[in-house]
C-alpha cells in the first residue's frame, strides 16, 4: 500500500514539474499520458522517460527544473518497477539517492561548460543522469 502512494505521490511531483516545464500544451499531454499507462505496462514508463528526456533537450529546458522534472520521471518509473517486484525498502533508498546525486552532477557539468564552450549542459547533464540511472540499475540488479 505504501508502495503505491509512493509512486502515486512521486507522479504527482513529476507532473507538476512537466507542468512548470511545457506549460499546458500538447508535449504536457503526450508525456502525462504515457506516464499514466506506466504501472499498467512498464515498457510505456520507459519510452515517457525517452520522450521526455528528447523534449528537455530540444527546447532546451535545464536548470533546476528541469533536471528536477528529470529525477522524478526516474523515481516514477523505478518506483513502479520496484512495487512490482516486491523489492527491500535499501532498494528504493539507493533509487533516491542516486537520482539526487544527479543535482550536484549537473551543477559541475554547467561548471564545466563555462570553461569548454561546446559543452551544452542540459545535454551533459542528461547523459550523466543516465549513467547514474545505469549505475542504479547495475547496484539493484545484483
Amino acid at each position: 500500500m505504501i508502495r503505491k502512494l509512493l509512486s502515486a505521490g512521486l507522479f504527482i511531483l513529476f507532473a507538476f514539474f512537466v507542468y512548470m516545464d511545457f506549460s499546458p500544451g500538447i508535449e504536457l499531454i503526450l508525456v502525462l499520458s504515457l506516464a499514466i499507462v506506466a504501472p499498467l505496462w512498464e515498457s510505456v514508463g520507459y519510452l515517457s522517460l525517452a520522450f521526455l528526456g528528447f523534449l528537455l533537450v530540444y527546447r532546451s529546458i535545464g536548470g533546476f527544473v528541469g533536471i528536477f522534472t528529470l529525477i522524478f520521471a526516474i523515481e516514477y518509473v523505478e518506483s513502479i518497477h520496484l512495487a512490482k517486484r516486491n523489492a527491500p525498502a535499501e532498494h528504493y533508498y539507493v533509487l533516491f539517492a542516486g537520482t539526487l546525486l544527479a543535482v550536484p552532477v549537473y551543477y559541475f557539468a554547467y561548471l564545466l561548460s563555462l570553461y569548454a564552450p561546446s559543452l551544452v549542459n542540459t545535454v551533459v547533464g542528461a547523459v550523466f543522469i543516465v549513467l547514474l540511472y545505469v549505475l542504479f540499475y547495475l547496484v539493484v540488479k545484483r
